[in-house]
């Protein structure tokens, strides 16, 4: 069997998370892992049987028995190390965005330097590969709903982050809103010309500190003439909140959430049922095994990645103009055109 010889940059708690699912993949092999605090993880490093550890991430980018490289690191490392893992020819898979820069050059220049080097780059909304997404997706594609109106996404996490945390990765709509941002166009197919966003501190008034909200309502307009609703919230007592609806010509479909049990009991007084699952990490396991899987094919195939660097910048455009609304409090538009 022909394997896909990685490494791995970035092991927190993402970082880890993924090592420990992709270590069950049999079409690759990872040869080498990268962190900052690598030296604290020497208990973990021997668990996972890893050889090769480095805490400079070119040390592991400078090794030629390496030809992809996944990389797990806060938002604000992304830019960096997709140019530098492209610039040593390594196949890149990368969470999203490209780049924290509110001004879309910088992401333009990730895009570029991958392009110049001829490498593959896929970036991971993961939510494109959970089943239930994916079923609508194909629902739209297929024509079963007819003309896609309308689509409602709402997305919840179960409790805030630290202040120190949010400041890596970006605000709640570039780490949060962006992977509905992706998945409105996903499920839609189509663009985003126009967004319009209300958001404030209703759960931790804090958060103004840093200039960031934890509840959002959100308003998108289509290139077809469709629309979006979406709403956000750092904390939903119950769990992981994520349901998606999109509402056509000839019907509607919907993804309601994932939980332990479908079972519910029903007493005199009240009908019971378990709570959705608790957090991202057990919600998108499939998910995450399936974009890594594509990943994997798409380059030992030497096929097209099906997540790609343009989508990110799609997305983030979109955030960009979604942090400009919220500031302004009036829609924004989204600007359009070519990339490179």
């Amino acid at each position: 069997m022909k394997k896909l010889r990685c490494g791995v940059i970035g092991l927190g708690r993402v970082g880890k998370m993924h090592f420990e699912n992709m270590r069950h993949i049999p079409e690759m092999d990872i040869v080498a892992v990268s962190d900052f605090f690598i030296d604290k993880m020497d208990d973990w490093l021997s668990k996972m049987n890893i050889h090769h550890a480095y805490q400079n991430y070119h040390d592991l980018l400078a090794r030629k028995d390496i030809d992809a490289v996944f990389i797990f690191t806060s938002t604000d490392m992304h830019e960096e190390i997709v140019i530098a893992a492209a610039k040593a020819g390594k196949h890149i898979f990368c969470e999203k965005p490209l780049s924290m820069d509110i001004d879309e050059e910088a992401a333009l220049n990730v895009l570029r330097a991958v392009k110049a080097q001829g490498v593959k780059l896929q970036i991971a909304f993961n939510r494109r590969f959970d089943p239930q997404f994916r079923e609508l997706h194909n629902m739209v594609c297929q024509g079963q709903i007819g003309q896609p109106q309308m689509v409602k996404i709402s997305s919840r996490d179960p409790d805030l982050l630290p202040h120190d945390l949010i400041k890596r990765i970006g605000g709640l709509i570039f780490d949060f809103t962006m992977h509905d941002f992706d998945m409105a166009r996903f499920i839609m197919q189509d663009e985003i010309t126009e967004v319009y966003v209300k958001g404030n501190t209703l759960i931790d008034p804090t958060l103004q500190e840093i200039d960031d909200v934890d509840t959002l309502a959100i308003v998108l307009s289509f290139a077809k003439g469709g629309y979006g609703l979406i709403d956000n919230s750092r904390r939903a007592v119950y769990g992981y909140d994520q349901r998606v609806e999109v509402f056509g010509s000839e019907g509607m479909a919907c993804a309601d959430n994932v939980s332990e049990s479908t079972v519910r009991y029903y007493d005199k007084d009240n009908c019971h049922m378990k709570n959705p699952l608790p957090d991202f990490t057990v919600r998108y396991r499939t998910a995450y095994l399936t974009e890594v899987n594509l990943f994997i094919q798409a380059i030992l195939h030497d096929e097209p990645v099906v997540c790609t660097g343009e989508d990110a910048l799609l997305a983030q455009r979109v955030a960009i103009a979604a942090q400009q609304s919220l500031k302004q409090g009036k829609p924004i538009k989204v600007p359009t055109g070519t990339f490179l």
